[in-house]
């Protein structure tokens, strides 16, 4: 997990973050072993699975007083927001407050007209999806751009194995969500940097290339 130790997906939703509730809705976005042992998972599970495995844990609250608890247990992390929207107008302006480490807002929800209003306050750092699969293909693309970045830094610091992790993670990433956004396509502009666009050399073999001269 190359962003794991440093990054929290924490999602707000009064039925989603319920203990005992909804476990079929939460498995597309949360892999369990169930899933994994007993048939083989859909699109939406392989990329909530390399999610995890690639980037950041997901934990679920449906109460305000939890995700401000989760928040605050994971202060010392970069948080990533999800939330309903009728949860997430009220909460989202406390943790912009009081909260500065969290850095990313999504919310979902069934009527996104509701809340276009109070979105436009919160521009710079919110997105609104009304469905699961937009999200999620959202999340893992903006996910995977942080860790890009990332790369970008080891590769300056010249540390090209963990910079080639990033890069690979970041790639799994995107494959994964250009699987299921069938009605959009393939968005190529980080496949593009990572693995080269003409005569542009790809930040894997950029990687690949400088952990071989070491």
């Amino acid at each position: 997990m190359v962003l794991g130790n440093g990054v929290r997906i924490i999602w707000l939703d009064a039925y989603i973050g319920e203990d005992g509730k909804y476990h079929a809705f939460k498995r597309k976005f949360h892999t369990t072993l169930e899933t994994a042992a007993a048939v083989p998972p859909d699109s939406l599970d392989v990329l909530i699975w390399a999610l995890t495995q690639n980037a950041a844990p997901l934990l679920f609250a449906h109460t305000p007083a939890q995700a401000a608890t989760l928040i605050e247990t994971h202060h010392d992390k970069r948080i990533i927001f999800i939330s309903s929207g009728s949860l997430g107008q009220h909460m989202i302006p406390f943790i912009v407050a009081f909260y500065p480490y969290v850095h990313r807002f999504y919310i979902f929800c069934g009527d996104i007209k509701k809340y276009v209003e109070f979105g436009m306050d919160y521009a710079s750092c919110l997105q609104m999806f009304d469905f699961e699969t937009d999200l999620l293909v959202r999340l893992a693309r903006d996910i995977s751009s942080d860790i890009i970045e990332q790369g970008k830094i080891y590769m300056e610091i010249n540390d090209a194995e963990n910079a080639l992790k990033c890069f690979e993670h970041s790639l799994t990433l995107n494959i994964n969500a250009n699987e299921i956004d069938k009605l959009n396509g393939a968005c190529l502009t980080y496949l593009k940097q990572l693995n080269g666009d003409g005569n542009n050399i790809g930040l894997i073999q950029r990687a690949k290339d400088m952990l071989n001269q070491q």
